[in-house]
This record gives C-alpha cells, structure tokens and sequence, in this order.
C-alpha cells in the first residue's frame, strides 16, 4: 500500500513539476518590475538585493506604482456604471496605514469588518458616506461612532443587530443608514437567507423603525478571487429579484446594491477543493494561473453594470447605483515578499529542503491555498531548475512556504522574491517566535518610505506585566527603544 502511495504522489508531483516549467509566469511587468543590468529584479529602478541590505530580511515592499495603477483601474472602472458608483476597500486584505492612505488619495472609500478598522478609518480621515461597516462583531460603541460619523451603511448581519442599532440612534437622536446583507452561501455564517424569509424579514422591522433606520443598500458577497464576472451577475441577479420583491411587498426602494469582493488578479489563483486536496495528500503544486483567462477589470464591472441595468428594466424597479467591495484587485499585485535562504539540506530520498527566514506561520499563510510565484532576485545567472520545499524558521513540518517548487538551483543567501504579497500577507503574519519585519514603499523616483517598523524583542513584551516589574525602567523607556532601534534608513 506505501509503494502504491509512493508512486501516485511521484506522478502527481512530476505532473506538477512538467506544469510548472511550461507554465510558468516570468513577465515581470505583470508586477510592475523589472530586471536591471546586473541581473537582478528591480523596483522603480531600485535592486531589491539593495533593499534587503538596507531594510533587513525577511522585508515587505510595496511598488507604490502598481498600487496607484490598480486602484485607479477598478476605481474609473467602477465609475463608468453610473456617477453615483462607488468603491470601498476591504480594509481586512491589507490594513496597513501607509498603503490604506494612498489608496484613499485615489477617491476609494472604506469597507470595515471590526471596531479597529472603523476606528482606522475614522484616524484616516475617511469621509462617513465613504464607509460602509460589514461583519458580525458589531460592538455597541462601534454601532454608535458609525451612527455618529454618519457613515454610508451599517450592514445588518443578523435580525438581533437591528434592536441594537435603533437603540443607539435614539440614544443619540439620530437616523442610522444601514443596509442588509443577503446570505447566498448556506454553509456560511454570514447574511440573511432570502429562502427562509429571515431577510424580508429584516426589512420590514427596518420599516417599523423608519423614525431611526433608513434602509439604504442590499448587500452580498458569495464569491472570492474569480476570474470573471458570472458569478457576480448570477448574485446580483438574484439580489434585484429580491429588491423587487422587497418594493411589492413594504414600498421600500434601495439606492445601492453593494457588491461584496471576490475580484481576482490575473498573476494568482486560490486553489479548487480538488487542487488543495491534492498539495496538502501530495504536495503536487496546482498549474500556475493563465492571465489571458481573466476579464479585464472594465469587462468586469461593465458586465455587472449591464446586468444591473437589464435586470432593473425587465423588473420595472429603479437601478439601483453599484458599490465594490475589491480587496486583493487593489494591492495583491503591488506588494511582494523578499526572504533569504537560510541553508539548503538533502535527504537520502532525494527531498531537497531550502530553510528560509518567512514561512507559512509567519508570513506566507496564503501560499498554503493560493498560487504565488516566487523568484530568485538574481536573474542574471543561468542555473538549471530544481524542485524545492521552502520552509520557514519553526520547528514544525507545518511551516512551509511552499512545497515541490521549481526554483532555480539555490544557495545559502539567495533572496526570494515572493509576488503578490498584498493580499492578507501582513493581515495573516504573526510573531511566532520571530518578530514581523519591516514594511517599506518604493516611490516612481525610487524613494523608499517606511510603512511599518520591524518589530523588536522589546515590542513583543510590550504589552507582558511580569517582564516590567522585574525591570521598571523598562517599561518606562519600552516604546521609546522600539522605535529607536527600528529607525528608518532610507
């Protein structure tokens, strides 16, 4: 039975291997790179070798360009449905501050999921009609600083959440806009189901409440990374059905339809249930992802912005004007990963390990069940191909960053280049042992700009009483030192 085992993972992971070498993404534009003349993958003329030696390693760059250039392409996209179109950014995919405000330069709003990112928002300076609150852990003060700031609409994720948001607007005397969100997936917790009625449900007792409630949008997120726009038309669809229903049945029109996210890059892919099986059974990487098999992003909005207008027609109900939700279209691809290998190691069976300084525990979560690509800085050298398990720093065979990857023959000190590291790299990243690294940005004149200091030993006890009774001047000096010792030097 091992021998049967064996061989079936052999095929599979030489099938994933022949994919790899014919499939592989290697136009480095797709990123907004390049190669300069040394060889070596550069970032607005700037090598990123250099960028290791000045920031440290492992370290997180964001290409302010492509930055720029995907928020303003889902943004003008987003427009062309109609002047009233909005698009906010799910702040959950890539919360940094420093990105979060060039992001809001481009005119994006803000989609927030928890009192923290609220919170942001508002430290932001993010206008109210330019956020709308999702999630299912609304505090009390949160519903009431969103009710204050005036925000665009609290989207109602369950029946309970409406007592208590007509609690806090009359404790404040004011009307809330609020939405409700519609739950297409069953085997989800989020939204209301339009099947068992709980949705109409909803609104009606929003109707009941008009004096503190006006019913703003519908909502609905069923769909994530798609290459293309059907699933979205295929929801959307279904939500006008029941915004036409909603209008015979209480009189109630909705101004926006809220589209919840779910648009993919065409430089990553989540993995199929079967793909996913396969890599963890296996460790047989999936093919790598096919650009020409995404739409682009203004077929993309076109098409939901036609099956708005067509479906509100043939429903006699009035368009209602589009809101998008993107996350990952905005900054997967601007943002990438440098690590270094730490040390290679071959096993008698051949398995060649090559232990890094970013791992799935740390920083690369999401490779665990999406397609990245990974360079090595240095493209200038000719090297032969090999297979490769890349591993964290842990001591855990649970800490890869990925498994059988074609990659270059290695070397200790190779730097790796990981792409789209913009979407939940640094939401998902933790200080499991080791502290997070640094987050810079690299301007169009190569100007590096610190996001993020890279954690110190002392940041990690910050918040530890034990530590700071043993030593009081420590706590005194703690954030002081944190930040001394992290100082920028660009």
């Amino acid at each position: 039975m091992q021998t049967l085992f064996n061989f079936v993972k052999s095929s599979f992971i030489k099938r994933s291997l022949r994919q790899q070498q014919k499939f592989a993404l290697t136009d480095l534009t797709q990123w907004g790179l390049s190669i300069n003349p040394q060889g070596h993958i550069s970032v607005n003329n700037t090598d990123v070798t250099d960028l290791i030696s000045h920031h440290g390693s492992p370290l997180l760059v964001v290409n302010r360009n492509q930055l720029i250039k995907d928020a303003n392409s889902i943004h003008n996209a987003t427009k062309q449905t109609g002047a009233d179109a909005k698009v906010v950014y799910s702040y959950k995919t890539n919360c940094i501050p420093g990105i979060l405000n060039e992001i809001h330069g481009t005119g994006i709003g803000a989609e927030v999921i928890s009192p923290y990112e609220l919170w942001l928002a508002e430290q932001l300076n993010v206008p109210g009609e330019k956020i709308v609150f999702n999630g299912v852990n609304k505090t009390d003060e949160s519903i009431t600083r969103a009710i204050e700031r005036d925000i665009l609409a609290i989207n109602i994720d369950s029946l309970s959440e409406i007592d208590r948001i007509v609690s806090a607007a009359r404790r404040l005397n004011r009307k809330a806009r609020v939405g409700v969100r519609l739950g297409f997936v069953p085997k989800a917790q989020f939204g209301l189901e339009i099947e068992s009625g709980e949705a109409m449900e909803a609104c009606r007792r929003i109707k009941q409440h008009s004096k503190w409630l006006e019913l703003n949008m519908i909502h609905f997120c069923a769909v994530s990374n798609a290459k293309n726009a059907s699933a979205h038309c295929r929801f959307a669809e279904k939500s006008l059905k029941f915004i036409h229903a909603l209008k015979a049945h209480t009189g109630m029109t909705i101004r926006y339809l809220d589209i919840g996210g779910g648009i993919g890059v065409p430089t990553s892919h989540s993995m199929t249930n079967l793909e996913y099986g396969l890599y963890r059974l296996f460790g047989s990487l999936p093919k790598p992802p096919d650009p020409n098999a995404f739409e682009d992003i203004y077929t993309f909005t076109g098409r939901i912005g036609k099956t708005v207008h067509d479906t509100s027609a043939r429903l006699g109900i009035e368009k209602p004007s589009l809101i998008v939700e993107p996350g990952r279209f905005v900054t997967s691809r601007c943002e990438f990963l440098l690590s270094t290998v730490l040390s290679i190691k071959e096993k008698t069976n051949g398995t060649k390990f090559a232990i890094t300084d970013a791992g799935r525990h740390s920083l690369t979560f999401p490779c665990e069940f999406e397609h990245h690509t990974i360079f090595t800085a240095d493209q200038g050298r000719q090297r032969k191909k090999e297979p490769y398990n890349l591993m964290g720093r842990i001591c855990t065979a649970g800490d890869f960053v990925m498994k059988n990857v074609l990659l270059p023959h290695l070397h200790e000190g190779d730097v790796l280049v990981t792409m789209d590291a913009g979407a939940y790299f640094s939401s998902f990243s933790t200080n499991f042992a080791f502290p997070r690294p640094a987050i810079i940005m690299v301007s169009d004149d190569g100007t590096v700009q610190r996001l993020r200091h890279a954690e110190t030993f002392q940041h990690l006890t910050a918040m530890d009483t034990t530590l700071h009774e043993q030593h009081p001047p420590l706590q005194a000096q703690l954030f002081q030192t944190a930040l001394s010792s992290s100082s920028p030097s660009s």
